[in-house]
C-alpha cells in the first residue's frame, strides 16, 4: 500500500464537505472502506481533464488532449485509458474528439472515429486507476454515457484484476440515442457499493455492485440499428446527462468517482494492537484524541498497516488510519522492534541508529527528535495531552526511548518507543 497521496496530503478540500468520509457496509456485505477523495472527469469546452480532489491536500490534475484524435495525457497521472478492438492489427487506441472519449484505430474511416466505442469493430475502452491513485479503489461512480444508434453499454468492473461485477445499461432516450440528439442520447449511470450510497429513484440508472473496483471496461453490446454500428461514448458534462445526487451537491455534471481505501482493522481508545511480522514489528496503543474525545466509528478508528524493507534497504513500519473529519487527531504510543542477524561491527558501523518518520500532514521524511517529556502515565497514554508539551515545535512524532540488545541466538534487536499524533511511517536508518 502506498502512502503518499492516500493519507498524507496537507490542507482541507472544500468540495469534500458534501461527501461522507466513512463507508461501513452492513455485516457480511464486504470490506470497510474510507473515502479519500473525489475523482472528476471533466469534458467540456473549457478543457478536458481528470481532477482528483483529495480529502486533504491540493488537487491533482491530469489534462487530456488529442493528436489526430488520439488521446494524449499530461500532468499528474491519475487514470489510464486504453482502447482495444477485434482488429489488433489496426492498432486501436483511446481516442478523444468533441469532448467525448472513445476508441480509434487505423483506417476506421470518416464519421466520428475516436469519439465512439463501436460494436461492429469489437471496440472496448478500459479505464483504470493509475499513478498517484494506483493503490486506491472506487466505491461509487456517477458516469455520463453517450449513445448512438440505440446502443446498449456493458460495464465490467474489476479490482486488482479480479472480476467484481457487470452491469448492462440501455439507452432510454428518444431519437436514435445518438450524439445528434442533444441530452436525450445520454444516460447518467450510478454505481454504488454501500447501501448508504443508494441514490434512490431519479433521472439516472443505478446499480448496486458487489464490491469496490479500480477498473471499468466499457463496450457496446446491442445489435446495430438502421444499418449503423451501435456505439457508446464516455462523456463528462458536455451536452450530457444531468448530474446525479453527489454531482448536484458538488455543483458539477462531470463524470465522478468516490476514491476509497479498504481497511482491515480498527482500534478504539485505550486498545493496543500488535502489528507486523519478521524484522519490523510494532505494538500500538491508542490514546484519546488531542483535546479529548475518541473520533472514528463506534467500533474504533479504522486502520491498515504495512512493514518491510524499502527500496533503499531500510526497515520500515507504516500505520495508516482512515481519514475522518478534521475535528480531532488521535494520540498513539508505538513500541517498534527492529531485528537484524548480527550486531554492528566494530569499528565501521555506528553503534546507535536514528529513526525517521513521514507524518500525516505530509511534511516529508524527517529525522525524529527526542520528546520534550515522557508522556507515559501508568504504562499508557493519559486521557488527553497537550502535544505542545511533548512534541518539539513543528513535529508530530518524537522518540521517548531507544534500546538495543543481543539475543541468545545472536540476533541484534533494537527498540524504539515513540509518541505521535495522527498516523505515519517510520524508518530505521
Amino acid at each position: 500500500m502506498r502512502r503518499g497521496l492516500r493519507w498524507s496530503l496537507a490542507g482541507v478540500v472544500g468540495l469534500m464537505v458534501a461527501v461522507s468520509l466513512l463507508v461501513i457496509p452492513a455485516l457480511g456485505q464486504g470490506p470497510v472502506t474510507g473515502e479519500v477523495g473525489v475523482l472528476r472527469l471533466h469534458l467540456n469546452s473549457d478543457g478536458d481533464r481528470f481532477v482528483f480532489d483529495p480529502s486533504t491536500g491540493p488537487d491533482l490534475t491530469q489534462t487530456l488532449s488529442e493528436t489526430s484524435c488520439k488521446l494524449i495525457s499530461a500532468g499528474d497521472l491519475l487514470v489510464s485509458l486504453v482502447g482495444s478492438s477485434s482488429h489488433s492489427s489496426k492498432m486501436p487506441f483511446a481516442g478523444l474528439k468533441d469532448h467525448r472519449i472513445g476508441v480509434g484505430q487505423k483506417f476506421e474511416g470518416t464519421g466520428e472515429p475516436c469519439a465512439r466505442i463501436n460494436k461492429d469493430l469489437g471496440q472496448k475502452l478500459n479505464l483504470g486507476l493509475a499513478g498517484a491513485l494506483a493503490d486506491a479503489s472506487l466505491g461509487y461512480a456517477e458516469i455520463d454515457l453517450g449513445f448512438k444508434y440505440n446502443g446498449t453499454a456493458e460495464l465490467e468492473l474489476r479490482n486488482d484484476g479480479v472480476f467484481v461485477d457487470k452491469v448492462t445499461v440501455p439507452c432510454t432516450g428518444g431519437s436514435d440515442c445518438g450524439p445528434d440528439s442533444g441530452k436525450s442520447d445520454n444516460e447518467r449511470v450510478i454505481l454504488w457499493f454501500d447501501p448508504g450510497d443508494n441514490p434512490g429513484a431519479g433521472h439516472w440508472q443505478s446499480f448496486q455492485v458487489d464490491g469496490v473496483f479500480d477498473t471499468i471496461l466499457i463496450k457496446p453490446v446491442s445489435a446495430s440499428s438502421k444499418g449503423k454500428s451501435a456505439a457508446v461514448s464516455l462523456e463528462g458534462g458536455f451536452n450530457g446527462a444531468a448530474a446525479g445526487p453527489v454531482g448536484a451537491g458538488l455543483g458539477t455534471s462531470d463524470t465522478l468517482f468516490k476514491v476509497v481505501g479498504v481497511f482491515d482493522g480498527e482500534i478504539a481508545c485505550g486498545d493496543t494492537v500488535s502489528l507486523g511480522e519478521g524484522d519490523a514489528t510494532t505494538q500500538i496503543t491508542r490514546g484519546d484524541d488531542v483535546g479529548g474525545g475518541c473520533k472514528g466509528p463506534l467500533d474504533g478508528l479504522l486502520f491498515d498497516f504495512e512493514s518491510g524493507t524499502d527500496e533503499e534497504g531500510r526497515l520500515f513500519v507504516d500505520f495508516i488510519t482512515a481519514p475522518v473529519d478534521g475535528s480531532g487527531v488521535a494520540q498513539f504510543l508505538e513500541a517498534i522492534t527492529w531485528t537484524f542477524d548480527d550486531p554492528p561491527a566494530v569499528p565501521g558501523e555506528e553503534q546507535t541508529s536514528t529513526i525517521s518518520y513521514d507524518d500525516h500532514v505530509g511534511a516529508g521524511e524527517r529525522v525524529m527528535p527526542w520528546c520534550l517529556i515522557d508522556p507515559r502515565v501508568g504504562g499508557g497514554l493519559p486521557g488527553s495531552l497537550d502535544p505542545s508539551t511533548v512534541l518539539p515545535l513543528g513535529h508530530t512524532s518524537c522518540l521517548i526511548e531507544a534500546t538495543s540488545r543481543v539475543t541468545l541466538l545472536g540476533d541484534f534487536v533494537e527498540g524504539h518507543v515513540v509518541y505521535n499524533i495522527g498516523d505515519g511511517k517510520r524508518w530505521r536508518n
